[in-house]
């Protein structure tokens, strides 16, 4: 057990995580220097325990930082790379769910998905989200713009083609070899309205009274409608009547990884 362990009482809480709100809208927040100072703390007891060295790329950027420094301790590394260690957080939140023994109630308090978001929002606030970002984490902008009819047709020929993907390279920073969905002028909620429901005999699912409200999400609506119309085929071979929630918006993931809080809460 190491000194810090032993001054807080117990080396691993064996209680169950207790998440404490994350406080965005207080000014304190944003706050870089003290932001500075809780990812100092946490990074140092990260690099003292080392039990996420296998989870996300977070842990080993971290840890080859610290181990490649001149030091190997923190106080060697350049707070500057400490941003690497943010990029690389996607927030799956496996870290605080299953591995870091030190989640509140332990007294170190350690909650690294919410201190990477914090960096990613202290960042984002004082402007440095790249334009790119902005765009295409616009899910819903960038649907409607691109779904429309003719302009869906080009915006999927040229992102088919080496030369489109070149230019969209040069643009948005978007790979080359990079996958990107396509886009649908013909989406899935104009496809379950005008589409003729089929007549059941009877249930195949047995009596039921269920009925089911599908939210077709972003994606599923304007870039793969095939998965949701499927699923509306499913539910009514079986005799269970299917309506697509009445309206989408995009669930603000790509906002809440950038750090833009206020959209998302939006």
């Amino acid at each position: 057990m190491s000194d810090a362990e032993s001054k807080s009482g117990r080396e691993g809480s064996l209680e169950a995580p207790t998440r404490h709100a994350l406080g965005w809208q207080d000014p304190q927040f944003y706050d870089a220097g003290a932001l500075q100072k809780e990812l100092e703390r946490v990074f140092d007891i990260c690099h003292g325990c080392r039990r996420c060295f296998n989870l996300c790329n977070s842990f080993p950027t971290l840890f080859s930082l610290i181990d490649d420094s001149k030091t190997g301790e923190l106080d060697g590394v350049d707070k500057k790379a400490f941003g690497q260690v943010v990029d690389q957080c996607y927030l799956c939140d496996m870290c605080y769910m299953t591995k870091c023994p030190y989640v509140p109630p332990h007294p170190w308090n350690v909650d690294f998905p919410h201190l990477m978001l914090r960096a990613k929002a202290v960042k984002h606030q004082s402007g440095g989200t790249r334009w790119r970002d902005k765009v295409l984490s616009s899910t819903d902008l960038v649907g409607r713009l691109a779904g429309i009819p003719v302009v869906a047709e080009a915006v999927n020929a040229a992102n088919r083609s080496a030369v489109g993907r070149k230019l969209l390279d040069a643009a948005l920073g978007v790979h080359p070899e990079a996958p990107v969905p396509p886009y649908r002028s013909n989406t899935l909620r104009k496809q379950v309205a005008k589409r003729t429901k089929p007549t059941v005999a009877a249930q195949a699912a047995g009596v039921t009274r269920g009925k089911v409200a599908l939210f077709a999400t972003c994606y599923g609506n304007r870039n793969e409608p095939e998965i949701g119309l499927d699923l509306v085929r499913v539910f009514e071979h079986n005799g269970i009547e299917v309506a697509l929630v009445e309206q989408e918006n995009c669930c603000g993931m790509p906002k809440l990884e950038l750090g833009d809080l206020q959209a998302v809460a939006e």
